[in-house]
């Protein structure tokens, strides 16, 4: 698959994806626009239903103080009846008495018409002027009564707490189950002359919810209804918590297929040049042991060489070594198919880590003395022995100390070292070979995995010796790190517990005794 491919590919999800979700958000907003509508016009129906049972009751309780103020009124008037009948037949009799206007009264009263005194009759003024000022003050009490004073105004906390009470039940009425807060404005006094907690002034002044609270009271200055809700918005988007919660599983599920089709492509894309890099080195691998098998056969049947029993004997291990070469090398790559299937078994007995560690040395030795090179060890370990599979555990040294060999590009300089933990042995091998980068360090040990080395094939190899290398190593119960600089070296870290059986379990039998 071309890279090109690729990008066009990645692309087009992409773009898919960002569509699919713009079209998603698109409908989310929308809903949520709708549950906005729906919410206002249910708070605008309840307000109006609760103003509307708010004025009937407040008329009601000013129809009941109302009649109370008018029996207080009629026992009033009778009072004030009786005291002026009382007054006028004390002023009536003063007036009738003789010598007191003289004949001038006779003149002066007309029949049917009542009683008129003279203007300029002396002490005819002060007792009427008291008559017409008791008058006065009773227009002014019935003129009180009925002015402005007594329209409809929330001046009581009894009117609040009846308020309060009507609007929860008429926002439950339309389904809206939230805290709210309510105030009631004045515009005369620019304040807030009622509230029901005082916890939100400046929100309700802010408020989109504003009703006139006496709609039918046109003989004063409005008084209005101020509407908060503290968690509008998370109580709408709870309205929607199917639709939210299904809306964002599909769009995880999208970006995780996408990021997961992203990877599986790169991923293949990978592969394909690690299996790629594999055919090639395992043709090089297997090229050489096939041109030398080929090679000593072809003289071996060559009727022109003479033929001895020394020269026949040379053939016959040269073939006999390269086949067991051939052997190895598919043996290795048998053993990587199996693991991979978790089909390797191990045979766990009691051994000596510092004897295989000897044994993978003694093998490799004089490929490395071939070189110039050399092998320090450092058996600092007091006790060697743990419970493994000798045969794993040999190949395992033996790929490390091979991998430091093959990545020395002047005379291998190779240190084994040993040391004890609680629970185990740790073996350090290090070189001062071209080192691995950190890009390359996370990626070392998986299989089929080499370091790049562009077309150049001076370093034998399948990929397979770390792989294999971490897959024994983490079968046996312990693991493996890596050290590593450029240009500066390498150290590969294994540790192997004590006793192991492959299912977790120390084994009872053939443990060693610690000293």
């Amino acid at each position: 698959m071309k890279k090109r491919f690729i990008i066009l590919v990645i692309v087009a999800i992409a773009f898919s994806l960002v569509g699919l979700l713009g079209i998603q958000l698109y409908w989310i907003r929308n809903a949520v626009a709708i549950k906005e509508v729906n919410f206002d016009r249910g708070v605008s129906e309840a307000a109006t239903r609760a103003i509307y049972k708010f004025n009937k009751q407040e008329l009601a309780r000013k129809l009941i103080r109302q009649q109370d103020q008018n029996m207080h009124l009629r026992q009033l008037s009778q009072m004030l009846d009786s005291l002026n009948r009382i007054y006028y037949d004390q002023v009536f009799s003063q007036q009738t008495e003789p010598g007191l206007f003289g004949e001038s009264f006779h003149h002066q009263q007309n029949p049917g018409q009542g009683y008129l005194p003279p203007a300029d009759q002396p002490g005819s003024k002060d007792p009427f002027a008291a008559f017409f000022e008791r008058s006065r003050i009773i227009n002014d009490l019935f003129d009180d009564m009925f002015s402005a004073r007594y329209s409809f105004q929330v001046s009581d906390q009894q009117s609040i707490a009846s308020l309060d009470s009507l609007l929860s039940l008429e926002l439950q009425t339309q389904g809206i189950k939230t805290p709210f807060e309510f105030g009631v404005y004045n515009p005369v006094q620019s304040a807030m002359i009622r509230e029901r907690t005082g916890k939100y002034s400046q929100e309700l002044l802010q408020s989109q919810y504003a009703f006139h609270l006496f709609p039918n009271d046109i003989f004063v200055n409005p008084e209005y209804l101020l509407l908060h809700f503290p968690q509008q918005e998370r109580y709408i988007l709870s309205q929607m918590n199917a639709m939210l919660g299904t809306s964002i599983l599909l769009i995880l599920i999208i970006i995780s297929s996408f990021a997961f089709t992203i990877f599986t492509v790169i991923r293949q894309k990978k592969l394909s040049v690690m299996k790629n890099d594999f055919i090639n080195n395992m043709t090089h691998e297997l090229k050489t042991p096939i041109s030398t098998i080929s090679l000593a056969c072809q003289a071996l049947s060559d009727q022109d060489v003479q033929k001895s029993e020394n020269l026949y004997q040379s053939y016959i291990n040269v073939i006999n070594e390269e086949n067991e070469r051939l052997g190895l090398l598919t043996e290795k790559v048998l053993q990587t198919a199996l693991i991979e299937k978790a089909r390797i078994r191990l045979n766990i007995t009691g051994l000596d880590v510092h004897e295989l560690i000897d044994n993978a040395i003694h093998k490799i030795g004089l490929q490395v003395k071939a070189r110039h090179g050399q092998v320090i060890t450092r058996l600092h370990a007091d006790y060697s022995y743990v419970h493994a599979d000798k045969i794993h555990l040999t190949n395992v040294f033996s790929n490390l100390l091979d991998n430091a060999s093959k990545y020395s590009p002047h005379a291998p300089h190779i240190t084994v070292i040993t040391e004890n933990t609680s629970d185990g042995v740790l073996i350090h091998v290090e070189d001062k070979g071209v080192g691995i980068s950190r890009a390359n360090q996370k990626k070392i040990f998986d299989n089929l995995y080499r370091v790049s080395t562009g077309n150049i094939h001076d370093v034998k190899g399948f990929g397979l010796g770390l792989s294999y290398v971490k897959n024994i190593v983490e079968k046996h119960g312990g693991t493996v790190t890596l050290q590593s600089e450029p240009s500066k070296g390498s150290r590969f870290t294994v540790f192997i517990p004590f006793g192991y059986d492959g299912r977790g379990k120390e084994p009872e039998q053939d443990k060693p005794q610690h000293n």
